[in-house]
């Protein structure tokens, strides 16, 4: 009995010294790494900086694209990138069959909502939609609640929008819409309230930002981030709610950096990932880190129903319709 203790220990201890030296050497192996993502410059910076204190050993680039230029590269498989990240789900979904299947160390912290069946892809941050208003031209009763509001003549020509052909998340915005009202009648009644339209949306929260414009919809990040700098913003979600969207991130089939992209996913989907979604302003999924500085708790948010399969094969339509009354 205690010969065969000690040689269990012996190959306990036998096994233990090659994993570790197995981890050694890829933790020193010279790898490269192609990121492309649907977010900021600013945020893939901040990703790889994390990223590459743990993993020195992998050089990383990254490119920037709109959510529509990334679906497109991805899908006509002209990116020579290797993994995605920060593309929203109605984006993920039609590029599902262009990502590689591969299971994460963290699968089991993901419930069914937060990644594909095939683990195609993970969740990793949620782009929710709320109103951004400049303090020092908004107050009080002035300050719109509900989604309606924005068509109230009262707004004429205070409104700065992004135009949802040139923005997935303007286009977010354009669907939710749709959700609430069945057609495109608020959509264009908010277009012919004097609303100026941008193609970029950074543009609509830095023009509130400095007073330009008084009101706008965008993204949490970007409120967060505005707030962060001491600029005179605050932000109020609709009372009829806002559409709980996710982003995700995945592995692109046929990439050449396969191994690094793998070791990329078991980080970004960890702890240290949503650590740093959220150090950039974006709200993460995991339970182990909370929201965003200067925003609410995720169980103190209006929700309504955001279906990404369908906000996806109605966007051609919808961009469209849109597009015939801008």
């Amino acid at each position: 009995m205690k010969k065969a203790l000690v040689v269990l220990l012996v190959l306990a201890t036998v096994f233990t010294a090659v994993f570790a030296q197995a981890a050694s050497e890829a933790a020193g192996e010279k790898l490269e790494l192609v990121i492309l993502s649907a977010g900021k410059e600013s945020e893939s910076e901040a990703i790889i900086e994390a990223f590459n204190k743990d993993y020195p050993n992998i050089s990383v680039t990254h490119l920037e694209k709109d959510s529509g230029d990334v679906l497109t590269l991805v899908q006509q498989n002209s990116s020579d990138s290797d993994v995605v990240i920060l593309i929203a789900q109605d984006s993920l979904v039609p590029m599902e069959p262009n990502l590689l299947p591969y299971k994460t160390v963290n699968d089991e912290k993901f419930s069914a909502d937060y990644k594909n069946a095939e683990n195609r892809w993970y969740a990793c941050s949620m782009p929710l939609q709320t109103f951004m208003y400049n303090t020092d031209l908004l107050k009080g009763d002035d300050i719109p609640k509900s989604w309606y509001d924005l068509a109230d003549p009262k707004y004429y020509g205070k409104i700065v929008l992004t135009n949802p052909s040139s923005s997935g998340s303007a286009y977010a915005q354009l669907y939710m819409m749709y959700k609430l009202t069945g057609d495109l009648s608020l959509a264009e009644k908010i277009a012919k309230n004097g609303t100026v339209y941008v193609t970029d949306s950074k543009s609509g929260p830095q023009s509130v930002a400095r007073g330009e414009y008084a009101l706008t919809m965008t993204g949490e990040s970007n409120v967060s981030s505005a707030m962060a700098n001491g600029s005179p913003v605050s932000y109020l979600y609709p009372q009829e709610g806002t559409g709980r969207r996710i982003e995700g991130a995945g592995i692109i089939a046929g990439c050449k950096n396969e191994k690094a992209a793998k070791i990329f996913m078991d980080w970004f989907t960890g702890k240290a990932g949503a650590e740093v979604i959220r150090s950039v302003g974006r709200r993460p999924v995991s339970t182990e880190v909370g929201g965003p500085d200067f925003l609410p708790a995720l169980n103190e948010l209006p929700f309504f129903e955001y279906d990404a399969i369908e906000a996806g094969k109605l966007k051609k339509q919808l961009r469209n319709d849109f597009a015939a009354f801008l």
